[in-house]
């Protein structure tokens, strides 16, 4: 039960930029990349994610410690009223990234949210025999939640994903799919979150285009963004 994603390891940049390095990378990519058809006619598209940690708070604590291998647990949609949810690991390996995700429905979700893991017992893969196992005996529960726009830049070989998220904000709540949810903005306007992803090779024309704009690679994490200014 459930679809399952195919998990493959990936390298991954993060860099904050302003509004006119936005514009300027925005410019160089659409000559060498496609938007990604997931975006619509909006020219972006909303996501939601629910994080999860530990009694200890160990996933928050081992990203702001640096540990090289860590996890992050949550659960993402991309509209508030969709019935079905991804439960993803996202396992940070140093500079390598796996996400392993199950997609499950919307009754479902609320059940992890409520602390009911066996609700994963039903499901054969083996995503949620390891979340169910995670969440069980560290004793994880919702902490908070994270939202923003995406704009999304595709180039098929290598699987190459160039992303700029905006307006990221958040809230300390649980309540994932309330469309009211009142949220507090993480960055000060109008700095974003540039993201670029791929599977084994960056090509050479991209990273240039990228490069051009001489931006500092760095460690960015939304989720403990929100730790940090929400509690």
């Amino acid at each position: 039960m459930g679809e399952v994603l195919v998990n493959v390891y990936r390298s991954e940049w993060k860099f904050y930029i302003s509004l006119s390095e936005y514009y300027y990378l925005k410019s160089m990519l659409e000559l060498v990349m496609t938007p990604d058809p997931n975006m619509g006619d909006r020219g972006e598209y909303y996501i939601r994610s629910l994080y999860f940690d530990s009694v200890d708070n160990m996933d928050y604590m081992t990203k702001m410690a640096g540990v090289e291998n860590r996890k992050k647990i949550r659960l993402r949609i991309y509209d508030t009223s969709d019935d079905n949810v991804k439960l993803e690991v996202k396992n940070r390996y140093n500079s390598y990234m796996l996400k392993e995700s199950l997609v499950i429905p919307k009754p479902d979700a609320l059940c992890l949210i409520n602390g009911e893991f066996e609700v994963l017992d039903k499901y054969e893969k083996k995503t949620a025999k390891k979340v169910r196992n995670l969440m069980e005996n560290y004793i994880y529960s919702p902490k908070t939640i994270v939202d923003y726009e995406r704009e999304a830049f595709i180039y098929p070989e290598h699987n190459v994903r160039v992303t700029f998220d905006k307006n990221i904000r958040g809230a300390a709540s649980d309540r994932l799919f309330d469309p009211c949810l009142g949220m507090t903005s993480l960055l000060r306007e109008p700095v974003m979150v540039l993201e670029v992803k791929y599977n084994q090779i960056l090509p050479r024309f991209i990273k240039d285009a990228i490069s051009s704009g001489r931006l500092l690679n760095s460690s960015i994490s939304k989720y403990c963004m929100a730790r940090e200014l929400l509690g």
